[in-house]
Formats: C-alpha cells, sequence, structure tokens
C-alpha cells in the first residue's frame, strides 16, 4: 500500500506544479483519478483533444497518453517556445514513438517525417496521424551515423525509454536488429522535404550524438533555425558542443530569464536547444554572464 501511494505522490505533485494547468488543477486531478480507473478496469484506448484542437489516440499501456491526459500542454515550456518560432516548414521528429509531438506542433508547421523503429509505435504514430488527417510520412527505422543496422533495446509495447545500444553482447534478449541510417544519407535517397526544414526533434535516449553526426552536411548547408534534443546524464554534452559548434550552431537551455548558451554542465533530463550563431539574435540566446 505504501508504494502504491508513493508511486501516486509524483504524477499528482508534476500535474498540480504543471505551469499549463493553471485554472485547470482540479479538473486534470480529476482526469487523473479517471485515467487511473479507466485504464485498470475498462481496458481500451479513448480519443481526446490537445490544445491546438488536433485529436490524440490515448492508449492505456501508453505512458505519453498520461502527459496529454495530465496537462494542458504536454512539456509545455518547451512546446510553447518551439511553437513562438515555428511558422510553416517541416518538422524533422526523431525518435517520434506515437507522435506526440508531431500533432502538437501540427498547426505551426507544414509538413513533418518521423523516425520510429518500434514498430508498435510508429503504427500508433501512423493512426494518430490519420485520425487527424495528416499526410506526414513515418519510416520506421533508426537514424545513427551509420547505414545498416543496429541494435535496438525495447522491452515491448511503447516503450518510451526504448533506445540504441552499442557494444552490447549478442545474448542480450532485450536487444533487436533494426535498420539504421544516416540522415544525410536519407536525403541523399530521397530528396529535400517539400518545405524547408524549421525544425529537428531528437529524443532517442541518450543516442543524440550519433544521430547528430550523421546530419552534420544537412545542419552545415541548409542551417535549420533550431534543434530541440534531449540530454540525459549519460550523454556526453561536451561532445554535443562539440559536433554543433562543427558546424556553427550554439547551444543553449530555457533558463528562468529566457535562452541562455550552454558552455558546460548543465542539468540532465532536459531538453536543450540548438540554433545556427546567425539566428541567436532571433531566438533570444543571451551569452553566459550577461
Amino acid at each position: 500500500m505504501l508504494k502504491v501511494a508513493q508511486g501516486l505522490i509524483y504524477p499528482i505533485s508534476s500535474l498540480w506544479n504543471e505551469e499549463s494547468n493553471q485554472g485547470q488543477r482540479t479538473v486534470k486531478l480529476c482526469t487523473f483519478v479517471g485515467w487511473q480507473l479507466w485504464k485498470r478496469i475498462v481496458r481500451k484506448p479513448i480519443t481526446v483533444s490537445l490544445f491546438n484542437g488536433k485529436r490524440f489516440i490515448a492508449y492505456p499501456d501508453c505512458p505519453v497518453s498520461s502527459g496529454v491526459l495530465y496537462t494542458r500542454v504536454p512539456n509545455s515550456r518547451n512546446i510553447l517556445f518551439v511553437r513562438k518560432h515555428l511558422s510553416g516548414g517541416t518538422l524533422i521528429d526523431v525518435g517520434a514513438n506515437v507522435g506526440s509531438v508531431s500533432l502538437l506542433l501540427a498547426d505551426k508547421i507544414e509538413n513533418a517525417i518521423l523516425f520510429e523503429p518500434n514498430p508498435v509505435a510508429a503504427a500508433r504514430a501512423r493512426e494518430n496521424l490519420a485520425r487527424n488527417q495528416l499526410g506526414f510520412k513515418v519510416y520506421e527505422f533508426a537514424l545513427s551515423d551509420t547505414n545498416g543496422e543496429i541494435r535496438f533495446e525495447c522491452h515491448g509495447g511503447v516503450d518510451v525509454g526504448a533506445h540504441v545500444v552499442v557494444n552490447v553482447p549478442d545474448s542480450q534478449t532485450a536487444t533487436r536488429v533494426v535498420q539504421c541510417i544516416m540522415f544525410d544519407e536519407f536525403l541523399r535517397q530521397h530528396g529535400d522535404p517539400d518545405f524547408p526544414v524549421s525544425l529537428v526533434k531528437i529524443d532517442v535516449e541518450g543516442h543524440e550524438n550519433s544521430v547528430l553526426r550523421g546530419m552534420r552536411q544537412f545542419l552545415a548547408e541548409k542551417r535549420p533555425p533550431l534543434v530541440m534534443f534531449e540530454y540525459l546524464e549519460r550523454t556526453n554534452l561536451e561532445q554535443t558542443i562539440s559536433i554543433f559548434a562543427g558546424v556553427g550552431y550554439r547551444v543553449f537551455e530555457l533558463g528562468t530569464n529566457g535562452p541562455l548558451a550552454v558552455t558546460g554542465r548543465v542539468e540532465p533530463l532536459q531538453d536543450l536547444f540548438a540554433c545556427p550563431l546567425e539566428r541567436m539574435p532571433e531566438m533570444g540566446v543571451a551569452s553566459v554572464g550577461l
């Protein structure tokens, strides 16, 4: 019983303190209770409306569903910042999972290309796109810094922690082989998107640097104005900063007073951003010490 109570404290605290839930905290708390009962008793998906009018299919076994149901704007601080700087163009959604980020930004873009090697998550992403009559394309393979095959760890369903692994023994049962490709090679095979890329979002559970190495030519030549990427404790941030610096980008975080350039250690378990040096004033990025 104590373990159950402890497991409820974090989600309740999170939804209560979430900025986008201001004025709706009681409603969201009731939603939390209702969803906990629904996914244990009924165990069927439901379709819910997002804040931008798009529709999302919430499956009981999908952790992303909880974020969508418990908050007015999931990951609100970062999503609202991105939306502020989007006006058309193409979203490159790397590690798309069930397509929630593409839906949250769908009304601000003209196209999206989603990459998701988990077949269950990819199928649900297509289902969400079809539910909204969006013609975005989902590619069921991983992006990396090599072309061919790579091992992918997934513990079933739409595991949000699923990720590419390297140097793993062949006997590890939690992994399977999936197709992978460098984004630069993907563009050589498929051509440039119909609309210029306006945002690259990368959420690949620690494999971000490999994805970035595989798109260096694209970043250097096409200069997408904004990259949003997940930063985990196991990520080599110094390497990340170096990769971006090599193509003329600056990494920054959303500080309490706005975007702030990152030069050293920052707190992990957050989304960081990068933009071309020439776009720093447009993004409002302040240098450390200013």
